[in-house]
Parts: C-alpha cells; sequence; structure tokens
C-alpha cells in the first residue's frame, strides 16, 4: 500500500466529491478518474519519476503527490485503492 493514503473506491470517491461539488459532472469525473487509473496501471510516471497520484492525477494531470500538492508526503489523503 501507498504510505500515507487512505483507500477509496472510485464510486465512493464520486460520491463524496459530488457532495462537496454538486455542479461537477459524475460523468466526467468518472471518466478523468478511469483515465488517471489506467495511466498508473500502464507505468505512466511523474516527470519527477514518481508514481502518479491517481486522485490528484484526475484533476491536475499525470503528476505525484508532490508535485501537484508541494507537500513530501500524504497525511490521510484518498488515493484510489487499486493504486494503492
Amino acid at each position: 500500500m501507498k504510505d500515507g493514503f487512505v483507500p477509496i473506491s472510485i464510486e465512493k470517491y464520486i460520491q463524496s466529491h459530488l457532495k462537496t461539488n454538486p455542479d461537477e459532472n459524475p460523468k466526467e469525473l468518472r471518466n478523468n478518474l478511469t483515465r488517471a487509473l489506467k495511466d498508473y496501471q500502464n507505468g505512466i510516471k511523474c516527470q519527477c519519476g514518481n508514481s502518479i497520484w491517481v486522485l490528484g492525477s484526475a484533476f491536475a494531470g499525470n503528476s505525484c503527490f508532490t508535485c501537484i500538492t508541494g507537500e513530501a508526503r500524504p497525511d490521510h489523503d484518498y488515493e484510489i485503492k487499486e493504486a494503492c
């Protein structure tokens, strides 16, 4: 398991995300998450060489947690369970 992440299914993440972002398009969100997960499973890496953060990459392009957030390590941040 990736250190510091809390695993979540795509379905549960979409439900949670839509509660706080009701104007978000659920189909587009699912497509972006699925694309990022496929990229992760195909070995796509961040420009720095680390594994991509699937959840963050769905919003910010294929990058790792540190490059997306500027934080060294996740602290109970969500990650799609198939990538954990």
